[in-house]
């Protein structure tokens, strides 16, 4: 078991994912930025390649860059407002519907014809749950369990639904053109349902003359099958334990064991492990991780995971460097710990 890296997403141009911002970062022990295409601008990310390549050569510092596909993350469209929901609230969700502050809510991805009555679903990230009540052509009417709010281009999950084969969208097909003209060193492929996923993706990328690796993303439940994640993790370069979804996929209290299952299988395959999703969370407004965090971070390293991820405690925090450099003081003071009592 080697040093643990870090990988940090890096945010805008104009916040921090600025020069400054990334040269601290760097400095601090950044070791892979993750550049998300959910949200990634091209003339932005155009701009920080450069200055990430040139602040690795100013500080003697390799550092990788990472482009996360968005893949079929399904998300709210916009949104007018705060739209206040009710338990009991019957909603529709339309693909592309002009939201006019009533119940018929806009989605980014037409999902219609994967979902079915009775199937589970999940509106901001979980904040609110419903269940599917039926499907009448391309409007999901749904009803909800509990009461919240969603705004524009909240995420949605829907862990009973599978995308089987559709792990590439249009969007990231356009996107994967521009990766392949710029200077990247992984690929993180999102909602993984099968080994086959990587095989599409990595048929694509063949026909470029660079050397991109991939890395699967693990946060769907068809992903999560034992023979199926040891198939997935072979056939890619790494795999990622998006904590996030897959918490939403499976149930949280099976998000430690399949962490534990996901890195021990890429130790055994000789294969690139990142645990993330929230390791630092905290640090989105505060200068200091909690305990149990530092815990979650210890952790994963003495599982083996290669690299521990921080996302929105750099990509939108007020701490970004700071969170980098607890994050390297944590793996130093663990990996030394750890180095004692194997002996």
């Amino acid at each position: 078991m080697g040093k643990t890296g870090i990988v940090a997403t890096i945010g805008a141009a104009g916040g921090n994912g600025s020069r400054d911002k990334l040269y601290q970062m760097v400095k601090a022990g950044l070791d892979v930025a993750r550049i998300n295409f959910s949200h990634a601008k091209y003339t932005e990310v155009r701009q920080q390649i450069k200055w990430l390549r040139e602040i690795s050569v100013e500080l003697r510092q390799k550092v990788y860059i990472l482009a996360d596909l968005a893949g079929p993350k399904i998300r709210l469209g916009e949104v007018k407002g705060r739209f206040q929901i009710k338990a009991g609230d019957e909603l529709g969700l339309v693909y592309r519907a002009k939201h006019s502050g009533g119940p018929i809510l806009p989605v980014q991805f037409d999902f219609s014809k994967y979902v079915s009555p009775r199937q589970r679903i999940f509106l901001f990230d979980g904040k609110i749950e419903a269940e599917i009540v039926a499907v009448v052509g391309k409007v999901v009417k749904i009803v909800a369990k509990n009461d919240g709010y969603v705004t524009s281009r909240n995420g949605i999950n829907l862990p009973d639904t599978s995308f089987m084969g559709d792990a590439l969208t249009s969007k990231d097909l356009k996107d994967l053109a521009f990766i392949l003209t710029q200077d990247f060193d992984y690929v993180g492929l999102s909602f993984v349902h099968s080994s086959d996923d990587v095989a599409t993706l990595r048929k694509i990328l063949a026909r470029s003359t660079k050397k991109l690796k991939i890395i699967a993303k693990i946060e769907t439940q068809a992903a999560t099958e034992i023979k199926n994640l040891a198939e997935i993790i072979k056939t890619s370069d790494g795999a990622m334990v998006a904590r996030g979804d897959l918490a939403y996929e499976v149930g949280p209290e099976l998000v430690p064991i399949l962490q534990w299952r996901i890195v021990k299988i890429c130790r055994k395959l000789k294969k690139k492990s990142i645990v993330a999703t929230q390791m630092l969370a905290s640090m989105v407004d505060a200068p200091q991780p909690s305990r149990a965090e530092v815990s979650d971070v210890a952790r994963a390293i003495f599982e083996g995971a290669d690299y521990t991820m921080l996302s929105e405690e750099t990509a939108l925090g007020r701490y970004p460097a700071e969170a980098v450099a607890e994050m390297r003081r944590i793996i130093k003071v663990v990996s030394k710990n750890r180095t004692i009592d194997m002996k």
